[in-house]
């Protein structure tokens, strides 16, 4: 019976090894079999879980498992030991590893650079909340930027759009009940009624989201290219009184671009033709995400069932995304990590949109990292005073 027990506890540590942040799927709590398994575990060497979490990168756990040990237990003094000469030594030398990466990331304005360090510093040391407060003002200077950056492309294309609008008035010499100059019109507009649709589609989502940066990007634009809609006007002023006071909102340029002298946006050159033999055999390849940015040509060159088909193809690259993160998953509990990676990765490249698997891709490279820190340190090492 003990040895059944040894056993699944060891296989958790293994399919823990790795998991430590990495996701909820993969992770099977040790604390959870102790106490199913009764007074049995007492006969466990509580040592050897500390060690394992150790050399797995799970520094910090394998601290608290050294500080909430009880003096009395058989293993105390090896594993307060292991505390000073091994644990402790390692964490302050990867959390100084990161806290020099993140300022050097901060110096040179590398703002998510820098978030990601200080939240793989946080994660390593006894002052979380020092570097979290490191982290969120690394965060906000990313969200400013990112605005700013949004904002002043969205004005220029929405401007380069409106300015084309006395192309389609009928010229000197042509009847102003034109067919043809009146049928342009229309199309004209169509574009950007669904242009001023679509945005403000996409500001409801961000604003669900809390992302009040790209909630007003989009609804700015709404209203520059619907300024009468009362359903936008209302929604920009939940937008403002939400969003937060450091989050500065830009000036527009007051320079407006003017009939004639402007060139035609990139944006707005038609797509070269793309075939529906083209797009079925990049599917009978298997080559999906080509088939599906075929597919988005297609579409918009007005092509025949182009909806059903992109739809087809999303299913197929949602599938094949979810096998790859199954597999990646199965390689991550054997500890199988560059193979998990690598799995990982290309699930990503397959639907880049999905959260989970990037998530799990990040955290799976800095649990990497970690690893090779730990692995690249010698016992000689000095130890950094930082902290």
């Amino acid at each position: 019976m003990v040895r059944n027990i040894g056993v699944l506890v060891l296989s958790a540590c293994l399919l823990t090894a790795c998991a430590e942040g990495v996701g909820s799927k993969y992770i099977l709590d040790v604390e959870a079999l102790i106490k199913r398994g009764g007074e049995s575990f007492q006969m466990m060497n509580s040592y050897a879980v500390i060690e394992h979490d150790f050399k797995r990168g799970r520094i910090m756990r394998a601290r608290e498992r050294v500080l909430r040990m009880e003096a009395a237990h058989r293993d105390y003094d090896r594993a307060q030991k292991l505390l000073m000469e091994k644990i402790e030594p390692a964490r302050r030398r990867i959390f100084v590893h990161y806290l020099r990466q993140a300022k050097s990331y901060e110096k040179n304005k590398r703002w998510s650079d820098a978030m990601l360090a200080y939240e793989q510093a946080k994660a390593i040391t006894i002052k979380p909340d020092a570097m979290e407060a490191k982290r969120w003002a690394m965060e906000q200077h990313m969200r400013q930027l990112r605005l700013d950056k949004l904002l002043s492309q969205k004005r220029k294309e929405d401007q380069d759009l409106l300015s084309y609008a006395p192309a389609y008035e009928p010229v000197s010499g042509i009847s102003p009940r034109d067919h043809v100059y009146l049928r342009k019109q229309e199309d004209y507009n169509d574009t950007l009624d669904e242009r001023a649709a679509q945005a403000y589609r996409e500001s409801r989502y961000y604003l669900r989201k809390k992302q009040f940066g790209p909630a007003y990007v989009e609804m700015e634009s709404h209203l520059r290219l619907r300024p009468d809609s009362i359903k936008g006007i209302k929604q920009m002023e939940v937008i403002q009184r939400e969003r937060p006071a450091w989050l500065k909102v830009p000036r527009a340029n007051a320079k407006r671009a003017t009939a004639g002298k402007s060139e035609p946006s990139k944006r707005m050159v038609a797509p070269k033709e793309v075939t529906l033999r083209q797009i079925q055999a990049a599917m009978k390849k298997n080559e999906l995400v080509s088939a599906k940015r075929l597919a988005q040509i297609y579409r918009r060159n007005g092509g025949k069932g182009a909806n059903k088909l992109l739809t087809q193809i999303q299913r197929k690259l949602d599938a094949s995304s979810e096998a790859l993160f199954v597999q990646g998953g199965a390689a991550f509990q054997k500890e199988e990590l560059d193979l998990a990676i690598r799995h990982w990765s290309r699930a990503v490249a397959l639907t880049p949109e999905n959260t989970e698997y990037v998530e799990a891709l990040n955290r799976a490279r800095q649990l990497k990292e970690r690893l090779n820190l730990l692995r690249d340190q010698k016992d000689n090492d000095p130890i950094p005073e930082e902290e």
